[in-house]
């Protein structure tokens, strides 16, 4: 186990594919007090996912009322549903001295970093396009269509590496686990 020496806002980006989900959950198993931010968005609950844990599964004109009242920090449409991560989702666990990891987009990385510039940004990626196909299909989330709309925007998720202060290449979970664990400022 590793304890940061202070709260960390660490953001977490990949095309879909790149292992984003499972590397943050590696590191709330090794680094204690660490928590997911737990995102806003207006698609419908995936089976198994429960509302405040998964996400914050709200309708659109709700999620509207968010960013009109300047409480989600950063949001974007994917897929045709709105995700964003709202301010109290931040401030309230870093409050409590918690590590936050985010797992957005390039877009949302950028705006987080805007207003937390101490804010850590990792770039994870596959070790290839064909591997994040595969490790899509093989999950069974997505329709055939949903997977070829993620596979349609990887290169443009790519095309931001410059914008990270570090990138993974996911090809090894244990490798890949402690070069994350590696970035923190760890007592």
């Amino acid at each position: 186990m590793h304890k940061t020496r202070h709260p960390v806002i660490l953001i977490i980006s990949g095309p879909s594919g790149a292992g984003k989900s499972t590397l943050s959950h590696a590191l709330i198993d090794a680094v204690p007090d660490t928590v997911i931010a737990v995102s806003h968005t207006t698609r419908k609950p995936r089976p198994g996912e429960e509302n405040g844990i998964d996400y914050f599964f709200v309708s659109q004109p709700d999620f509207l009322n968010l960013i009109n009242s300047g409480d989600m920090l950063e949001y974007a449409e994917v897929y045709d549903n709105l995700y964003g991560t709202s301010r109290e989702s931040i401030d309230q666990p870093f409050s409590e001295g918690k590590n936050i990891i985010l797992d957005i987009d390039w877009q949302g990385a950028r705006r987080i970093k805007a207003i937390y510039p101490d804010a850590i940004s990792v770039q994870i990626l596959p070790p290839g396009e064909k591997e994040s196909e595969k490790r899509l299909i093989s999950r069974q989330q997505d329709s055939k269509q949903t997977i070829m709309a993620r596979m349609a925007t990887y290169k443009e998720q790519m095309s931001h590496q410059d914008e990270y202060d570090y990138i993974i290449i996911n090809d090894d979970l244990a490798e890949a686990t402690r070069q994350l664990i590696s970035i923190l400022p760890l007592s």
